[in-house]
């Protein structure tokens, strides 16, 4: 049944990967769902690609998708999605993967923000616990997209 419908195996995917841990079959649920037009499954899947240190061109294609969902001002919905299943539907059961603080996304050298996302991230979080106006916006207004998609991976792994 989960086979042909992207909602199921969307869900299925996460529970593969952030709860039973099997990396392998998650990412090919993640990508069933993604080619069927799933847009929480092509985000969850850009994120676990781009989480990829030793594989540049899954690497890159996760950057690859990242760009196309935000082309379309798919993201923070997908994020809000994933969001929600992680926190609601099994909440205390999920491990999400950790991130190396060397790991970044963005390889510019003349980048301005390049390697700086995690404080970013960390600043928004803590505005976001004393409920101040600065814990919004994301990354918006960062013009780097591998910036971007290296505070949403910062954003991602502290989902739940």
């Amino acid at each position: 049944m989960a086979a042909g419908n992207p909602e199921l195996l969307f869900r299925e995917a996460l529970r593969e990967l952030f709860i039973r841990r099997n990396e392998n079959v998650g990412i090919q649920m993640l990508n069933s769902a993604s080619s069927r037009g799933h847009a929480a499954a092509k985000y969850a899947l850009s994120m676990m690609l781009m989480l990829r240190m030793d594989d540049n061109v899954e690497k890159q294609k996760g950057l690859e998708l990242y760009r196309e969902l935000d082309a379309a001002g798919l993201l923070a919905g997908s994020n809000a999605r994933c969001f929600s299943i992680l926190t609601v539907s099994w909440p205390g059961e999920v491990q999400m993967p950790r991130i190396e603080e060397q790991h970044t996304v963005c390889a510019s050298p003349r980048c301005s923000t390049r390697g700086h996302m995690p404080l970013l991230y960390d600043y928004r979080r803590r505005a976001a616990e004393r409920n101040s106006v600065h814990a919004f916006g994301r990354a918006a207004h960062i013009p780097c997209i591998q910036c971007r998609a290296d505070y949403d991976l910062q954003a991602f792994v502290n989902l739940p």
